[in-house]
């Protein structure tokens, strides 16, 4: 897979995503939030075969499905080989955490770990939670990376 990012001034960015039957994604991420999807089928260069635009909301929930928060498929083969070398981690915000009132894109996160979501008991999974989402107790954070990267993030904690 190849990926190749664009910065379009005054719009935001374009990622340009290539995989290994030569089909195309081309994916338009508005400074408001927006997305825009083009479909690109191998060998076609003019006009995308498909075109979605999502709301924010909408793309997080679509980017937690392919990243297997909401499902993940058993893996099989050389997958296996590759997924035991990462890890995926739920860390509860407990009472007196340095966590609660911290705003997401405040945390610190070591190269290698990725928030993945935020599970709020009694509210809907918030995947790919934005910056701007504070934490409270009992919220839990869903963590993926390294092994390596994801118990620093916990020690910091």
């Amino acid at each position: 897979m190849k990926v190749e990012e664009v910065v379009l001034p005054g719009v935001g960015r374009k990622f340009t995503i290539t995989v290994q039957s030569g089909d195309r994604l081309v994916i338009v991420v508005h400074s408001s939030g927006r997305r825009e999807l083009q479909y690109f089928e191998a060998d076609s260069e003019d006009e995308p075969s498909a075109a979605l635009d999502l709301t924010d909301e909408e793309a997080r929930e679509i980017g937690a499905i392919l990243a297997g928060v909401l499902f993940h498929p058993e893996a099989v083969g050389d997958t296996q080989s590759k997924l035991g070398q990462k890890v995926i981690e739920w860390i509860k915000v407990l009472p007196g955490s340095k966590l609660a009132g911290k705003r997401v894109g405040d945390l610190h996160l070591p190269p290698g770990a990725h928030l993945l979501a935020v599970d709020r008991p009694g509210a809907p999974l918030m995947p790919h939670p934005s910056p701007e989402t504070v934490l409270e107790v009992g919220d839990t954070l869903v963590v993926a990376g390294s092994r390596e990267a994801v118990e620093a993030l916990k020690r910091s904690l």
